[in-house]
């Protein structure tokens, strides 16, 4: 594998996360637009409506460039330069691999309820003003978005002591069944 075509293989690869960020935005959009609506939200529906139309399209271009213009990118930002070696070749440790999905996986779970908290935290506080005592919002919502953060953090903070375990595992289990 040349440099060129790794790196090629990665910005495609944070092309289709960001494409799954789009789907998210258009979700939104879908719910923004239900502002219209109701009378006497019209204004704060134009509002939602506009900014997430804003934010979709820079997603968009986001994604065209990564997935179809991965070439130009390569060339532009220079990825592929600067290797001594014209192919890869790849011998990689098992605890690396597991070290690189830890970190992988916490970085996803906190790219995804970084933004929920928040979001979750707002709506609570705009039900609590709207409803003015009449009802108790959710706040449990919350508490579980914060929770998978702390977990993210701690896969990320403790890959070290999760790849030994699961490494101690694996030798115990190749112990039983070579003495078998």
């Amino acid at each position: 594998m040349t440099p060129r075509s790794f790196f090629n293989i990665i910005l495609k690869i944070f092309g289709l996360f960001f494409l799954k960020e789009i789907v998210n935005i258009v979700l939104q959009l879908i719910s923004s637009s239900l502002y219209f609506t109701r009378i006497g939200s019209a204004g704060d529906g134009v509002w939602t409506f506009f900014i997430t139309a804003l934010i979709l399209a820079f997603y968009a271009f986001i994604v065209f460039q990564l997935l179809f213009k991965t070439n130009y990118l390569l060339d532009k930002l220079e990825l592929d330069k600067g290797f001594s070696q014209e192919e890869f070749s790849f011998t990689i440790p098992a605890s690396l691999v597991l070290t690189i999905a830890l970190i992988v996986t916490g970085g996803i779970i906190l790219t995804n309820e970084i933004p929920n908290l928040c979001r979750q935290v707002f709506t609570y506080f705009q039900e609590k003003r709207l409803s003015r005592g009449t009802t108790t919002p959710e706040f449990s919502y919350a508490i579980i978005a914060g929770v998978k953060i702390i977990i993210g953090f701690l896969l990320i903070g403790e890959r070290e002591r999760i790849v030994k375990f699961i490494e101690s595992r694996q030798n115990k289990k190749e112990q039983v069944s070579e003495k078998k």
